[in-house]
């Protein structure tokens, strides 16, 4: 998968995720990509039929949010959405959770990986017999935000995981799109 085909991805996710239309800077910011590339990205989801685009911004459309599901779930990523509570345990402006299918693999190689993609702090979880637990220790999210196992808790499948990934911008956020999709579509970069 090519890097403008990441950061499509992720234009989609943010836009899933807003409850408003987004500008093309606000965009280009969040992304930390150009905005000459934001315009081409929207011009091609437009004629795609997955955004429209109007005088107050951008809004992803039914086709898009389709699009992005089988997208994601192609990466092996199930449900994403913004998890501001868990600013509180880790840092920054944005904070993603990332739903994933199966077992995380590596947690440590999978951190550093979120890191030099740009997150400033990344939480792993797995749920085993019922709880969401901080591998590899295997300590219970519970000790440490009740609020996080309330959101997060009845998303995560038995033996499923989640990953919370937050920083300055969306880009660093949604680190685990661009990590698990370029590993699923074998893109380097």
């Amino acid at each position: 998968m090519k890097q403008r085909e990441v950061a499509y991805l992720q234009l989609l996710v943010i836009l899933a995720s807003s409850g408003t239309p987004r500008g093309r800077k606000n965009l280009a910011d969040e992304l930390r990509i150009g905005e000459g590339v934001v315009r081409t990205l929207l011009e091609g989801g437009r004629d795609l039929g997955h955004v429209s685009v109007h005088k107050a911004g951008v809004k992803i459309t039914d086709s898009g949010v389709s699009f992005l599901r089988e997208a994601l779930s192609i990466c092996g990523i199930l449900d994403v959405f913004t998890v501001d509570e868990a600013k509180k345990l880790l840092c920054g402006k944005r904070c993603m959770a990332h739903i994933i299918a199966g077992k995380i693999g590596d947690v440590l190689a999978t951190r550093d990986a979120l890191i030099r993609l740009g997150a400033c702090g990344v939480m792993l979880l797995e749920k085993k017999g019922g709880r969401l637990l901080l591998p590899p220790g295997g300590e219970d999210l519970a000790a440490y935000s009740q609020q996080l196992v309330a959101i997060l808790g009845e998303k995560v499948e038995e033996g499923g995981a989640a990953i919370v990934a937050c920083g300055d911008t969306f880009s660093d956020a949604l680190a685990v799109v661009q990590l698990r999709c370029a590993e699923a579509f074998k893109y380097e970069g």
